[in-house]
């Protein structure tokens, strides 16, 4: 099985540097372009089955992926971006400055830290975990995950039985494709592709 994951395009929310993971927000212009350039790729791969997080800005990356292939997209709330609560479309400056004792905490256990009113890492990872579990009992060639940084890193931890300590060791843009291979019961990283600059 091969499994395509994207990252969405870039938002203004991407423009300004915010933690957004529970903001529903479209694709600004360069995100719209960043995603045509991204479609010519899926033009020669025959997906059969597309998965996106319940947001706007996935919808649309999907959309314009799916242009001259039309078929089904499902929904899966367990591929939503981690939900930053009252840190939500703030930077970490301004994060740092009105919350600084959250800040010290969530520097010292970034894993278990909760925002008020979100989720910890830990938790977002469960959730992507549990939908891995799922995704390697089907009988599928090319499967298509459209979705976010933060759970596409938490996919590759998952690759990487399991450690998410390697969280930061990935870097994702908007735009970026990923291609993971599970074969005989192993799942591997295939390869990483950037997204072209668009300017």
């Amino acid at each position: 099985m091969n499994i395509y994951l994207v990252r969405h395009g870039e938002t203004g929310e991407n423009a300004k540097g915010t933690y957004y993971g529970s903001m529903d927000v479209g694709l600004n212009a360069r995100g719209i372009a960043q995603i045509e350039t991204l479609a010519n790729f899926f033009k020669k791969v025959n997906i059969d089955k597309v998965y996106i997080s319940d947001t706007k800005r996935a919808h649309e990356t999907a959309k314009i992926i799916l242009r001259e292939n039309p078929m089904e997209i499902i929904k899966d709330d367990r591929l939503k971006e981690t939900n930053f609560g009252d840190f939500e479309g703030k930077t970490f400056e301004e994060i740092s400055k009105r919350y600084p004792k959250e800040c010290q905490v969530w520097s010292k256990d970034w894993k278990n830290f909760r925002p008020p009113n979100g989720e910890t890492y830990v938790e977002m990872y469960k959730r992507v975990s549990d939908f891995m579990d799922e995704l390697k009992k089907m009988n599928c060639d090319n499967v298509l995950i459209v979705t976010h940084s933060g759970v596409i890193k938490g996919i590759l931890c998952y690759v990487m039985d399991g450690n998410i300590d390697l969280f930061w060791k990935f870097a994702c843009s908007n735009g970026d494709r990923v291609l993971i291979k599970y074969e005989y019961g192993n799942l591997y990283l295939d390869s990483i592709t950037h997204a072209l600059l668009v300017d």
